[in-house]
């Protein structure tokens, strides 16, 4: 901070999005490690301060170098990048990361377009594509704001109601699409997964991030979401829920009458329950343990064969009875605002 002050290049922050749930969050004074007495205090003041300063700082400027090399009629690229202005990188290092910038330990030797270089050694490696990693915190949140769910004051609140719920679990950074480490709601792991971040966050060095915490689904959630996808697709899916927080506002803001939003909400809901109820038998195939869903379907497959034998696609369709959670249910509702 003091190196900021002394630059004098001060910038107004970039303007944000005023809620209403709270006033902005900013650090009060500058305190020294040793005035709190745990350590996740420290950590969160820290997380704070240092995004505070960083909307004071610069932006970041970098240039990116790519080179292209014809080896034997095959291309291989080589691309890394020079930071000319690091910024608001001072104060959120772990951003470099984020930003995928891949910087040089080494002056790269100046080339010009055409030279020719000698190849003093070459080998190959084999390597396969990976699933992507399970959704971070950080992401889901980024989502449910562009959805137009929730608010900053609600969102860490239904986040934390679906773990508190066992729909999803908190792990650290896992490998290959596994889940990582367990993490625990005191934010210490618990020891399982393949994951090398321990997601504790105690004894990292100043400016360090903690490792990321990723949203991983329980087999619960999963059955929760293909059930609620069978009876009515409309409750998974962020438009309904959208639109209700839109009329809110617009009940704050004066454009809407409070008890006719509450009525028409109210009499939607309540033909949703009906529904449900009526069909609620439908969900048992969803919720049975693992021993007696394989059993049914042995059960189905002996009795088919008794009936004449296999059809195509029949297997496809026993087994994914439970896996139904994305991809039905898609036909618009007419009529309604979502």
């Amino acid at each position: 901070m003091t190196g900021l002050l002394n630059s004098g290049r001060l910038r107004s922050p970039a303007s944000g999005t005023d809620k209403g749930d709270h006033p902005p969050i900013t650090p009060m004074r500058a305190a020294p490690r040793d005035e709190f007495s745990k350590g996740h205090e420290w950590r969160l003041y820290e997380y704070v301060t240092r995004h505070f300063i960083a909307s004071l700082m610069e932006d970041a400027q970098y240039d990116e170098v790519t080179y292209v090399f014809d080896v034997g009629g095959e291309q291989f690229l080589h691309k890394h990048h020079h930071v000319v202005e690091r910024g608001f990188l001072w104060a959120m290092p772990w951003k470099t990361k984020y930003l995928r910038l891949e910087e040089l330990g080494w002056e790269m030797p100046a080339m010009a377009e055409g030279q020719e270089l000698g190849i003093e050694e070459f080998w190959i490696e084999k390597d396969f594509t990976k699933p992507p990693g399970y959704l971070k915190e950080s992401e889901l949140v980024a989502l449910m704001d562009q959805n137009g769910i929730g608010t900053d004051a609600s969102i860490p609140q239904h986040m934390q109601n679906v773990v508190d719920r066992h729909y999803v679990m908190i792990c650290g950074p896992g490998e290959d699409g596994q889940k990582g480490e367990v993490i625990s709601k005191g934010g210490k792991g618990k020891g399982r997964g393949k994951s090398k971040g321990k997601g504790k966050g105690k004894g990292k060095s100043p400016g360090e991030r903690p490792a990321s915490r990723h949203m991983v689904p329980t087999p619960m959630g999963l059955s929760i979401l293909a059930a609620y996808e069978e009876l009515d697709s409309q409750l998974c899916r962020p438009p309904i829920r959208a639109f209700m927080e839109k009329q809110v506002a617009q009940i704050a803001d004066g454009m809407l009458d409070r008890q006719d939003v509450t009525g028409q909400n109210l009499d939607l809901f309540h033909s949703k329950f009906l529904s449900f109820r009526e069909r609620i038998g439908l969900l048992e195939r969803f919720f049975v343990r693992k021993d007696q869903q394989q059993a049914n379907w042995q059960g189905q497959g002996q009795k088919r064969q008794a009936d004449g034998g296999w059809q195509e696609g029949d297997a496809k369709r026993m087994k994914g009875d439970a896996g139904k959670a994305v991809g039905k249910g898609k036909a618009a509702n007419k009529g309604k605002p979502w």
